[in-house]
Protein backbone atom coordinates (compact mmCIF):
# COMPACT_ATOMS: atom_id res chain seq x y z
CA UNK A 1 0.00 0.00 0.00
CA UNK A 2 1.04 3.57 -0.59
CA UNK A 3 1.48 6.02 2.30
CA UNK A 4 -1.80 7.70 1.34
CA UNK A 5 -3.65 4.39 1.32
CA UNK A 6 -2.30 3.52 4.77
CA UNK A 7 -3.45 6.92 6.02
CA UNK A 8 -6.96 6.37 4.64
CA UNK A 9 -7.04 2.89 6.19
CA UNK A 10 -6.14 4.37 9.58
CA UNK A 11 -9.01 6.86 9.31
CA UNK A 12 -11.42 4.06 8.38
CA UNK A 13 -10.24 1.90 11.30
CA UNK A 14 -10.62 4.73 13.82
CA UNK A 15 -14.09 5.62 12.49
CA UNK A 16 -15.19 1.98 12.54
CA UNK A 17 -14.02 1.49 16.13
CA UNK A 18 -15.76 4.71 17.19
CA UNK A 19 -19.02 3.59 15.57
CA UNK A 20 -18.76 0.13 17.15
CA UNK A 21 -18.20 1.68 20.60
CA UNK A 22 -21.23 3.95 20.09
CA UNK A 23 -23.47 1.02 19.08
CA UNK A 24 -22.28 -1.03 22.06
CA UNK A 25 -22.93 1.90 24.42
CA UNK A 26 -26.48 2.30 23.13
CA UNK A 27 -27.11 -1.44 23.47
CA UNK A 28 -25.74 -1.35 27.02
CA UNK A 29 -28.05 1.52 27.96
CA UNK A 30 -31.04 -0.31 26.47
CA UNK A 31 -30.12 -3.48 28.37
CA UNK A 32 -29.78 -1.54 31.64
CA UNK A 33 -33.08 0.26 31.03
CA UNK A 34 -34.78 -3.11 30.52
CA UNK A 35 -33.33 -4.35 33.82
CA UNK A 36 -31.42 -7.15 32.12
CA UNK A 37 -27.82 -6.06 32.67
CA UNK A 38 -25.81 -8.61 34.66
CA UNK A 39 -22.47 -7.69 36.22
CA UNK A 40 -19.54 -10.12 35.96
CA UNK A 41 -18.05 -9.57 39.40
CA UNK A 42 -14.48 -10.54 40.24
CA UNK A 43 -11.38 -9.13 41.89
CA UNK A 44 -10.17 -6.21 39.76
CA UNK A 45 -6.68 -4.72 39.90
CA UNK A 46 -7.29 -0.98 40.23
CA UNK A 47 -4.04 0.40 38.78
CA UNK A 48 -4.10 -2.08 35.90
CA UNK A 49 -7.66 -1.06 34.97
CA UNK A 50 -6.75 2.64 35.16
CA UNK A 51 -3.81 2.07 32.80
CA UNK A 52 -6.02 0.10 30.38
CA UNK A 53 -8.56 2.92 30.26
CA UNK A 54 -5.77 5.46 29.72
CA UNK A 55 -4.39 3.40 26.85
CA UNK A 56 -7.81 3.54 25.20
CA UNK A 57 -7.69 7.36 24.98
CA UNK A 58 -4.01 7.68 24.08
CA UNK A 59 -4.80 8.86 20.55
CA UNK A 60 -6.92 11.70 21.95
CA UNK A 61 -4.18 12.87 24.32
CA UNK A 62 -1.71 13.00 21.43
CA UNK A 63 -4.03 14.70 18.92
CA UNK A 64 -5.32 17.16 21.54
CA UNK A 65 -1.95 17.98 23.04
CA UNK A 66 -3.24 17.11 26.51
CA UNK A 67 -1.28 15.42 29.31
CA UNK A 68 -2.92 12.56 31.21
CA UNK A 69 -1.83 12.25 34.84
CA UNK A 70 -2.68 8.99 36.64
CA UNK A 71 -2.55 9.08 40.42
CA UNK A 72 -3.09 6.12 42.74
CA UNK A 73 -1.18 4.74 45.71
CA UNK A 74 1.16 1.91 44.73
CA UNK A 75 -0.54 -0.35 47.28
CA UNK A 76 -4.14 0.50 46.34
CA UNK A 77 -4.66 -3.14 45.36
CA UNK A 78 -7.94 -4.51 44.03
CA UNK A 79 -11.65 -4.64 44.78
CA UNK A 80 -14.69 -6.59 43.61
CA UNK A 81 -16.26 -5.14 40.47
CA UNK A 82 -17.07 -5.87 36.84
CA UNK A 83 -13.70 -5.31 35.16
CA UNK A 84 -15.10 -4.55 31.70
CA UNK A 85 -17.71 -2.11 33.04
CA UNK A 86 -15.17 -0.37 35.29
CA UNK A 87 -12.89 0.12 32.32
CA UNK A 88 -15.83 1.53 30.33
CA UNK A 89 -16.60 3.93 33.17
CA UNK A 90 -13.05 5.26 33.31
CA UNK A 91 -12.71 5.37 29.52
CA UNK A 92 -15.90 7.41 29.13
CA UNK A 93 -14.88 9.82 31.89
CA UNK A 94 -11.44 10.32 30.36
CA UNK A 95 -12.79 10.70 26.81
CA UNK A 96 -15.30 13.29 28.00
CA UNK A 97 -12.66 15.25 29.94
CA UNK A 98 -10.24 15.20 27.01
CA UNK A 99 -12.93 16.50 24.67
CA UNK A 100 -13.22 19.65 26.78
CA UNK A 101 -9.53 20.14 27.58
CA UNK A 102 -7.53 22.84 25.76
CA UNK A 103 -4.10 21.99 24.29
CA UNK A 104 -1.34 22.13 26.88
CA UNK A 105 -3.66 21.29 29.79
CA UNK A 106 -3.74 18.22 32.05
CA UNK A 107 -6.48 15.69 32.78
CA UNK A 108 -6.06 13.81 36.06
CA UNK A 109 -7.37 10.32 36.79
CA UNK A 110 -7.18 9.66 40.53
CA UNK A 111 -8.07 6.64 42.65
CA UNK A 112 -8.18 6.38 46.42
CA UNK A 113 -8.96 3.56 48.83
CA UNK A 114 -11.02 4.55 51.85
CA UNK A 115 -12.14 2.27 54.68
CA UNK A 116 -15.64 2.00 53.21
CA UNK A 117 -15.17 2.66 49.48
CA UNK A 118 -12.99 2.90 46.40
CA UNK A 119 -13.21 6.37 44.87
CA UNK A 120 -12.24 7.35 41.33
CA UNK A 121 -12.22 10.91 40.03
CA UNK A 122 -11.41 12.56 36.71
CA UNK A 123 -10.56 16.25 36.67
CA UNK A 124 -10.08 18.58 33.72
CA UNK A 125 -9.29 22.28 33.42
CA UNK A 126 -11.73 22.93 30.59
CA UNK A 127 -14.47 25.56 30.33
CA UNK A 128 -16.65 24.03 33.03
CA UNK A 129 -20.39 23.39 33.01
CA UNK A 130 -23.11 25.95 33.80
CA UNK A 131 -24.89 25.18 37.09
CA UNK A 132 -28.24 24.69 35.36
CA UNK A 133 -26.69 21.98 33.16
CA UNK A 134 -25.02 19.90 35.88
CA UNK A 135 -27.83 17.38 36.37
CA UNK A 136 -28.79 17.30 32.70
CA UNK A 137 -25.38 15.98 31.60
CA UNK A 138 -26.42 12.55 32.90
CA UNK A 139 -29.55 12.43 30.70
CA UNK A 140 -29.59 10.26 27.60
CA UNK A 141 -28.44 12.07 24.44
CA UNK A 142 -27.80 15.30 26.35
CA UNK A 143 -24.78 17.15 24.94
CA UNK A 144 -23.00 20.25 26.13
CA UNK A 145 -20.78 21.58 23.34
CA UNK A 146 -19.26 24.61 25.08
CA UNK A 147 -15.50 24.31 24.53
CA UNK A 148 -15.69 20.76 23.15
CA UNK A 149 -13.65 19.73 20.13
CA UNK A 150 -15.99 16.81 19.42
CA UNK A 151 -19.79 16.63 19.34
CA UNK A 152 -20.62 13.25 20.81
CA UNK A 153 -24.00 11.52 21.05
CA UNK A 154 -24.39 12.43 24.73
CA UNK A 155 -24.57 8.97 26.29
CA UNK A 156 -21.13 8.61 27.91
CA UNK A 157 -22.03 10.08 31.30
CA UNK A 158 -25.44 8.35 31.26
CA UNK A 159 -23.63 5.04 30.88
CA UNK A 160 -21.13 5.95 33.60
CA UNK A 161 -23.88 6.66 36.13
CA UNK A 162 -25.82 3.53 35.19
CA UNK A 163 -22.79 1.24 35.59
CA UNK A 164 -21.72 2.84 38.88
CA UNK A 165 -25.25 2.54 40.29
CA UNK A 166 -25.37 -1.13 39.26
CA UNK A 167 -22.36 -1.56 41.57
CA UNK A 168 -24.32 0.14 44.36
CA UNK A 169 -22.29 3.33 44.02
CA UNK A 170 -22.92 6.94 43.11
CA UNK A 171 -21.58 9.60 40.75
CA UNK A 172 -21.16 13.25 41.63
CA UNK A 173 -20.02 16.16 39.51
CA UNK A 174 -18.48 19.46 40.55
CA UNK A 175 -17.92 22.22 38.02
CA UNK A 176 -17.84 25.96 37.56
CA UNK A 177 -17.57 28.04 34.41
CA UNK A 178 -13.94 28.67 33.56
CA UNK A 179 -12.69 26.41 36.35
CA UNK A 180 -12.94 22.91 34.92
CA UNK A 181 -14.89 19.84 36.00
CA UNK A 182 -14.40 16.91 38.36
CA UNK A 183 -16.52 13.76 38.12
CA UNK A 184 -16.28 11.41 41.10
CA UNK A 185 -17.41 7.77 41.21
CA UNK A 186 -17.73 6.08 44.61
CA UNK A 187 -17.92 2.28 44.90
CA UNK A 188 -18.96 1.19 48.44
CA UNK A 189 -16.93 -1.89 49.40
CA UNK A 190 -19.73 -3.33 51.54
CA UNK A 191 -22.19 -3.02 48.65
CA UNK A 192 -19.95 -4.86 46.15
CA UNK A 193 -19.39 -7.57 48.77
CA UNK A 194 -23.18 -7.97 49.10
CA UNK A 195 -23.55 -8.14 45.31
CA UNK A 196 -20.97 -10.94 45.21
CA UNK A 197 -22.74 -12.86 47.99
CA UNK A 198 -25.99 -12.63 46.05
CA UNK A 199 -24.48 -14.18 42.92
Amino acid sequence: MTEKQREYLEYITVSTNTLLALINNILDLATIDAGRMQLELASVDIRETMMAAAEGVQDRTVSGGVTLDIKAPSNIGSFVADKLRLRQILFNLLANALNFSPPGSTVTLHADRRPEAIVFSVTDTGPGIPSDMLEKVFDWFETHSLGSRYRGPGIGLSLVRSFVELHGGEVTIASALGQGTTVTCTFPLAETANLTAAE
